[in-house]
């Protein structure tokens, strides 16, 4: 298999710098994959480091961030793949190029996700950052009664090559898969019986997500943790669109009565969608207010408010200040 993850640019409009190959550990690396060498490539932000195995039937890519600012990186998928995702580290935001919000990762997890052949960007906090992207020349499939429909769904993406990505559910990074994790990256291949070894392990991840999955939907406040998760997603790319983030828009959305829906807001999300809607669009506006020359009833339209007195009004309520002299203040 070839290289599955390009990395493009470091930082948009920035030509991505020299890359250089070396032997030894860089002193920033935490998660080396024993008896390969590394691919170094600098700019004045961000120190990329990354390994590659190619293997029959899956291709294994760990890549460390070393980051000294907050920066963006564009990347792409040279062909749509599935892949068994490990966040080994750090915080980071992915995006399609568009810029809609695929998800956010801030402790170590693991999960199955699918994406097309296109660019996708990242956007990565200060400090060190480790992934491990294991894509699958084509999806292992679990055949037992007990497998949610999420599989199938994943599935047939792969199958027609879908223009739409498709991540599953995060699960924590236990003791078990850590010891399973260490095995992959220390084993030393040097003849096919390791080359076999290492696809083994590679199932053994795939068997043990599978298992955390049929068991969280067996239980009904994880299921009801997962919807949450979706809403709250579906909440970030939708915020700007009144319309849309109406409470019968969402319901009908993920299929659920409104005391149901109400019912996991206040669980998962600590208030009411309304509440949780009015306090991000009040963050993203904040946000367009300090890094943007946009006027006050041009952010109104953005952050999703109909009218600018009400924008308005509720900015002063929670802020002290008018939109106006919040932005001079600071």
């Amino acid at each position: 298999m070839e290289q599955i993850v390009i990395i493009e640019q470091i930082e948009e409009h920035i030509v991505r710098s020299v890359s250089k190959i070396i032997r030894h550990k860089p002193n920033h690396c935490k998660f080396p994959v024993t008896g390969l060498p590394w691919t170094i490539t600098e700019s004045y932000k961000v120190t990329i480091s990354e390994q590659s195995r190619r293997l029959l039937g899956a291709n294994m890519q760990l890549f460390e961030f070393d980051v000294k600012q907050k920066a963006s990186i564009l990347f792409i998928l040279t062909k749509p793949t599935t892949f068994l995702f490990f966040h080994l580290c750090g915080e980071i935001e992915y995006f399609t190029n568009q810029g809609e919000q695929l998800t956010k990762i801030r402790k170590s997890t693991f999960y199955l996700t699918y994406g097309p052949a296109v660019k996708y960007k990242m956007k990565l906090e200060k400090g060190h950052h480790a992934i491990l992207a294991i894509a699958l020349e084509q999806l292992w499939s679990f055949t037992t009664d007990e497998s949610p429909s999420i599989f199938d769904e994943l599935y047939n993406a792969c199958m027609t090559s879908s223009n739409t990505p498709i991540i599953l559910p995060h699960k924590r990074i236990t003791k078990e898969v850590w010891i399973i994790l260490g095995r992959l990256r220390l084993t030393v291949v040097k003849n096919m019986e390791d080359h076999i070894g290492i696809l083994k392990l590679i199932s053994t991840c795939l068997t043990t997500y599978h298992k955390y999955i049929v068991e969280d939907y067996k239980n009904k406040n994880r299921a009801e943790e997962i919807i949450g998760e979706k809403i709250i997603l579906y909440l970030h790319n939708h915020y700007m669109f009144d319309e849309e983030c109406r409470l019968t828009t969402i319901q009908r959305k993920f299929n659920l009565s409104e005391w149901r829906l109400r019912k996991i807001a206040k669980n998962i999300l600590g208030c009411s969608i309304g509440q949780y809607l009015n306090n991000l669009r009040l963050e993203k506006s904040i946000q367009l207010l300090l890094e943007t020359d946009l006027t006050v009833n041009e952010i109104t339209v953005q952050v999703g408010y109909t009218s600018p007195t009400a924008f308005t009004n509720y900015f002063r309520n929670k802020t002290g200040l008018s939109p106006t002299l919040y932005r001079k203040s600071k």
